[in-house]
């Protein structure tokens, strides 16, 4: 703001001193639309000229975080292999805190998830639903307390062989925008040789089947308009939803036996999400965990636990926590209404 006002200033003298000159006629009147001219010049090349060092200087201080975050320290890594779940996940006692904070996005969980369970977490927004599945996934370490897969500590694995179990689809997922529906789909497990048979049953479970059939090349298709294949056909440009059903095949083709599902169904239409979840279900060999603020789809859980503030508040069944009437159903009051 006060480089436009200096500019402006600068501008309108320069054009009231010309205007005086050409009244006391000692300039020309052409000479008006010269001075208009070249103050115009000259301004935008100071302002170039500033906008330049801001940027480098922008630059600058972003070398310098990267410097800070390069000297930060390695997380440790265990080197115990996380064998395939046989018991249950367990958080003792966990809290964390963000770096540079003092507040704890979580504190002091206790909750256990069986191998085969489906559990859903509910709460407000910033309840620390979404920090649990990360801890939970070993991208983050707790402050306090420990996460434990079959009573070893979480923190002394391998994570490298605790991922090849999971399969995680987040809020912010991947969108392969430069690859082939069928590629955004095979993705999700390039350890093994692509399976279109495999594909073609993620997109199913997915309620993508149909919608990728009608593309251009079907499954070959291209999902950017920039791209091209090599007879000439455009991509084309998938809408939320369809990428979301493209991300969650994805998930399902690595088919891993802990499914973590953070927001997963949020761009696609309520019926098609209980659809999925539905089938989803009947997996019962499968341990899910999934974050959802619909009703359909969180009544479906064998367990369910309500976060508020950082804390587990309740938790039980659908049934258990709607007698209650504390927190779980007074978030999912309008919608109990409604059903």
């Amino acid at each position: 703001l006060g480089a436009e006002l200096f500019q402006a200033v600068v501008e309108v003298g320069a054009l009231v001193w010309i205007v005086y000159e050409i009244v006391a006629h000692r300039q020309p009147i052409g000479q008006f639309l010269f001075v208009q001219q070249t103050a115009g010049r000259a301004l935008g090349s100071v302002s170039s000229l500033v906008s330049t060092v801001n940027s480098m200087d922008e630059d600058l201080a972003n070398l310098f975080d990267y410097q800070r975050f390069m000297e930060l320290p390695l997380a440790k890594q265990g080197g115990k292999t996380v064998p395939a779940l046989h018991r249950d996940i367990r958080f003792k006692d966990v809290s964390f805190r963000y770096p540079g904070s003092d507040t704890l996005v979580l504190d002091h969980i206790n909750l256990t998830i069986k191998r085969g369970q489906h559990v859903a977490l509910v709460g407000e927004n910033g309840a620390g639903k979404t920090t649990l599945l990360k801890l939970l996934a070993g991208l983050y370490q707790p402050v306090g307390g420990e996460v434990a897969v079959d009573g070893e500590p979480l923190a002394s694995a391998n994570i490298q062989t605790w991922h090849r179990q999971l399969g995680v689809l987040s809020q912010n997922f991947t969108q392969y925008d430069f690859a082939t529906a069928a590629e955004n789909v095979w993705f999700g497990d390039v350890s093994k040789t692509p399976s279109q048979e495999r594909v073609d049953a993620a997109l199913r479970e997915a309620e993508a089947e149909k919608f990728v059939a009608k593309l251009p090349k079907g499954v070959d298709s291209y999902v950017n308009q920039w791209m091209e294949s090599d007879d000439g056909v455009k991509g084309v440009d998938l809408s939320g939803g369809q990428w979301q059903r493209l991300a969650l095949a994805r998930n399902f083709y690595r088919d891993s036996p802990i499914v973590i599902l953070d927001e997963p169904t949020s761009a696609i239409d309520a019926l098609a999400e209980a659809r999925i979840f539905d089938r989803l279900f009947q997996q019962k060999q499968k341990t899910i965990i999934t974050v959802s603020h619909r009703l359909s789809t969180v009544e479906k859980a064998d367990m369910i636990f309500m976060l508020a503030h950082g804390k587990v508040v309740e938790y039980g069944t659908h049934a258990e926590l709607v007698v209650q009437h504390g927190a779980y159903y007074h978030m999912f009051e309008s919608q109990l209404r409604h059903k």
